[in-house]
């Protein structure tokens, strides 16, 4: 049972989440950002195969704003959703951001 345990820990501590963030227009890795918008990417076979929304438009998650962080994730629950369905459905987060700066311009 020790050893049952060791291995679920291991293998679980050995996991990363995939991670990436995009930088669009004129923002700054260090600037202030707040969260407009988050949507989940639906895919299959490990994120082999896109299905609906695999061509976003940005513009209606930001509201037309130059500047803005796009970032895509894979979190717990998308990783637990794959395990549960043996990486059949691999979903992904996609998180938008827009500069502390614009928020305050645009009010």
């Amino acid at each position: 049972m020790k050893k049952l345990l060791l291995c679920a820990t291991l293998a679980v501590s050995l996991t990363s989440c995939y991670n990436t963030r995009l930088l669009v227009g004129n923002v700054e890795p260090i600037d202030p950002v707040v969260e407009v918008n988050k949507v989940w990417n639906h895919q299959l076979i490990y994120g082999i195969v896109p299905l609906s929304n695999a061509t976003m438009n940005t513009t209606e998650y930001v509201d037309n704003c130059p500047n803005y962080v796009v970032k895509t994730n894979m979190s717990f629950l998308n990783g637990l959703v794959s395990t549960v369905t043996l990486g059949i459905y691999t979903p992904t987060q996609t998180t938008y951001y827009i500069p502390l700066s614009e928020v305050r311009t645009s009010k």
